[in-house]
């Protein structure tokens, strides 16, 4: 489930990067010649960038719930941990 939930991540990552993209687009820079250009937008890029931050906090939450699961019940079978619990 970690490993799906990563893979996810990753895919709304790249869809928003793919977002902001535009062809033969440039850097968002101020330059003499600012008139008829196409910019590609930082916006989702910058948004990409908090998106991986708060999605490796989200991953290591996720893994360390599953380290003392397992510590606890000595498996990850959802059905086992059920019955145990009383």
């Amino acid at each position: 489930m970690i490993v799906g939930i990563v893979i996810m991540e990753y895919a709304v990552n790249l869809f928003l990067v793919s977002i902001g993209y535009r062809w033969g687009g440039v850097d968002p820079i101020i330059e003499p010649n600012i008139y008829n250009l196409t910019y590609v937008s930082p916006l989702p890029q910058a948004l990409v960038v908090c998106t991986i931050i708060i999605g490796l906090a989200t991953t290591i939450l996720a893994v360390a719930m599953a380290m003392r699961i397992y510590e606890k019940y000595g498996t990850f079978d959802i059905t086992k941990i059920r019955k145990l619990k009383g």
